[in-house]
C-alpha cells in the first residue's frame, strides 16, 4: 500500500499528528513536539499539569529580567545573530534573551525544511559538539515528514510542497547558567501540491545549552509532555498557561 495511496484516501488533516514524528526523528532522539488540530476545543482556561503555577517563572523582558507567571510584559523582541552560517543565524548573547532568540531560529529551520540536505546543513550549524550524530539524526526528519505526507522520500522536494513553521510565543524552564528549556507556540503551516495550506498550532521545545561560544541544540533528552499547553495565540486561555507572546518580525 503506497503513501500516495494513502493520501488519497486520508485527507492532509489525518498527517498532521503524524507529521509530528517526523520533523526531527523523534523516537530516535527523543525529541517532544505536540501539534494539535484548530479548533480543538471550546476554550475552558483550566491549567493543565505541564503548566507553571503562581510564583513559577514563565519569561523574561527586554532587559533579561526573569518574570513570573501572571506578569504581562510587553512582545518579547529577540535578538538577531551576529552572523550567518549556512543561512543559519548564528552568534547570540549568553542570556536568556539569546536563547530564546536562538531557539526561535533553529527551531524555525529545522521546522520548516522537507529537504534532507537543507536539515544536514542546518545541524551542522545548530547541534551541540556533544551531540556526534545531530547531523545524520536530523536529515532524517524530512524524509520521514515527506512519507508521512505522502510525498516522494527521495530528490528534489515536490513543487507546491512545504513547511513552515512560526512562532508567536514562549516560556522558559529549567533555568540554569548555561541550559535552559525554550518551549514555543506557533502555527506549523502545511502545503501539499494542488491543495490549499493548513495551518496548525502546535508546542514546540527545545532545549539550549551554551557550548563552543554560543547556544547550541543538545541532543534531546526530554520526556514531559507538553500537549496540554496548546492554546490559540493571543487568548485567555494561553495567558492563562502562561504563555509570553514574540513580538513580530
Amino acid at each position: 500500500m503506497s503513501n500516495t495511496f494513502l493520501q488519497r484516501r486520508r485527507p492532509v488533516l489525518f498527517y498532521v499528528r503524524l507529521i509530528v514524528l517526523g520533523l526531527v526523528t523523534f523516537v530516535a532522539v527523543g525529541l517532544v513536539v505536540q501539534t494539535a488540530l484548530m479548533p480543538k476545543h471550546p476554550p475552558n482556561y483550566r491549567v493543565p499539569a505541564a503548566a507553571v503555577g503562581p510564583g513559577s517563572v514563565t519569561g523574561i523582558d527586554q532587559n533579561g529580567k526573569l518574570i513570573d507567571f501572571g506578569e504581562h510584559p510587553p512582545p518579547l523582541q529577540l535578538l538577531p545573530g551576529t552572523r550567518m552560517v549556512h543561512e543559519v543565524s548564528v552568534g547570540y548573547p549568553h542570556s536568556m534573551l539569546g536563547a530564546v532568540s536562538a531557539a526561535v531560529q533553529y527551531w524555525g529551520q529545522i521546522a520548516s525544511t522537507l529537504d534532507p540536505v537543507r536539515a544536514s546543513q542546518i545541524g551542522s550549524v545548530v547541534a551541540d559538539p556533544a551531540w556526534p550524530n545531530a547531523v545524520a539524526e536530523l536529515s532524517e526528519g524530512p524524509i520521514n515528514s515527506r512519507e508521512r505526507l505522502g510525498l516522494p522520500t527521495s530528490g528534489p522536494v515536490p513543487d507546491g510542497a512545504s513547511m513552515l513553521l512560526t512562532p508567536v510565543a514562549y516560556q522558559i524552564r529549567q533555568i540554569r547558567t548555561d541550559s535552559v528549556t525554550v518551549l514555543l507556540l506557533g502555527y506549523l503551516q502545511i502545503t501539499l501540491p494542488d491543495q490549499e495550506s493548513k495551518n496548525r498550532i502546535g508546542v514546540f521545545p527545545l532545549q539550549m545549552h551554551w557550548a563552543a561560544g554560543d547556544w547550541k541544540m543538545p541532543a534531546p533528552t526530554l520526556s514531559a509532555d507538553y500537549s496540554g499547553l496548546e492554546a490559540m495565540p493571543g487568548s485567555e486561555e494561553a495567558a492563562a498557561m502562561g504563555w509570553q507572546p514574540l513580538a513580530s518580525r
